[in-house]
């Protein structure tokens, strides 16, 4: 999957939102999902350490090229790890 967008930054931490609204289109685009602007604040900028909603994990796992969330953590996290978190 390619995509063709530039953000102000690289770190996903530092988007504000123009960049915030792009990822929205790309997400929509790309994997026919969307999160909002509040769930991207509370996720993505917010220290917490819950995961987010199965299915936003299986979007944004398939908008990087995996199948879904356990697709992702089994080419990503060591076995051992991925039992943890899945």
């Amino acid at each position: 999957m390619s995509h063709n967008f530039s953000m102000s930054s690289p770190n996903i931490i530092d988007w504000k939102g123009e960049d915030i609204v792009i990822f929205q289109e790309a997400l929509l685009k790309e994997v026919k999902g969307q999160i909002s602007s509040k769930w991207f604040y509370t996720h993505m900028k917010s220290t917490g350490n819950s995961l987010p909603r199965i299915d936003v994990l299986n979007m944004l796992s398939q908008f990087i090229g995996f199948n879904n969330w356990t697709h992702f953590l089994a080419n990503q996290v060591p076995q051992k790890e991925a039992k943890k978190i899945g």
